[in-house]
């Protein structure tokens, strides 16, 4: 199964006046840009090749085409700029708004992005470094963040929607257990409160693996302070995606980041999510993001697989 992603606009299609400003600001002149793939913002984003030899990645959006992609990208631009050096995270050099565009420009994080299928050694690199990732992470920045169960709270409400509108999901298991999994589903946000820096949107597109085996993260709108084992959740979820049969519960009850995961804060977790991709499936789709209700309802399969075979097992 393979995530469909939305064909963006490259550096050559932005304005005049704001591909100036980007060049001002770097001092030195794109001579080549090379569209890059992945995500669901309807903007560009482009590794581009300066006149003076640097390589910088530079994505923009533009307001009237999706004001919401704007706003995360300056919420991004907020947060980046307080990200530690000691992050595995590219560090922001510019942020650009011109003529209702907001533009970001990041030094170049060497590197690829993970095979999908997940290879099994790159999908427990990742893990590690989501499981390291607060050890270089200053108190300050975490505090600055939004609650981790607030910003889910509504997301994890996905089955209590589905309930009060009496839509039938077309999967018969989470048909025939509604009421049930919405139980399950609703302490789930509070379940995932803590003091760690949580990345809030891990996935493949949103991660780079280096030549040497480096691990950065990328794209950090989402950011909360939360617990940290959520981002790891979401990759095995999406590991999942990719390949049914990973025994994704095995990875779980081995590699450190869960070590403190009772079954039943899995469980409900799980639920939340589930309910989440069920819920924003079925909802209309969005013009500027023409593949993300694709991208909900295999989601809302791979959670409803796992979820599952918790339950029964």
């Amino acid at each position: 199964m393979r995530i469909q992603f939305p064909q963006r606009i490259s550096w050559p299609e932005l304005p005049q006046a704001l591909r100036s400003t980007i060049e001002s600001r770097l001092g030195s002149n794109v001579v080549e840009a090379t569209r890059q793939i992945g995500g669901f913002s309807p903007g560009s984003a482009d590794l581009v090749q300066l006149q003076d030899g640097r390589v910088v990645f530079v994505k923009a959006v533009d307001a009237e085409v999706n004001d919401f992609a704007a706003q995360l990208h300056a919420k991004e631009a907020n947060i980046a700029a307080k990200l530690p050096e000691t992050l595995p995270a590219p560090k922001l050099l510019s942020h650009v708004q011109c003529q209702g565009w907001q533009a970001l420009v990041f030094a170049e994080a060497p590197g690829n992005r993970p095979a999908l299928p997940w290879n099994p050694d790159e999908l427990l690199a990742v893990l590690d470094s989501v499981a390291d990732l607060n050890s270089s992470v200053p108190e300050s920045l975490v505090r600055g963040l939004p609650r981790l169960e607030d910003e889910l709270r509504d997301d994890f409400a996905g089955f209590s929607r589905i309930i009060d509108d009496d839509f039938v999901p077309n999967d018969p298991w989470i048909a025939q257990h509604l009421q049930e999994l919405h139980q399950l589903a609703e302490p789930a946000a509070l379940l995932l409160a803590g003091e760690e820096l949580v990345h809030a949107d891990l996935r493949a597109d949103n991660i780079l693996v280096g030549n040497d085996g480096d691990i950065y993260l990328v794209d950090w709108p989402w950011a909360a302070r939360g617990a940290a084992w959520y981002d790891a959740l979401t990759l095995l979820i999406e590991a999942r995606l990719h390949e049914p049969l990973l025994d994704v519960q095995s990875i779980v009850d081995s590699h450190r980041i869960f070590a403190s995961v009772t079954s039943t804060e899995l469980v409900s977790a799980l639920a939340g999510l589930t309910g989440f991709y069920l819920d924003a499936a079925r909802r209309p789709p969005v013009p500027s993001l023409p593949t993300l209700r694709s991208y909900h309802a295999q989601q809302a399969v791979a959670c409803t697989s796992w979820l599952k075979e918790l339950l029964e097992n």
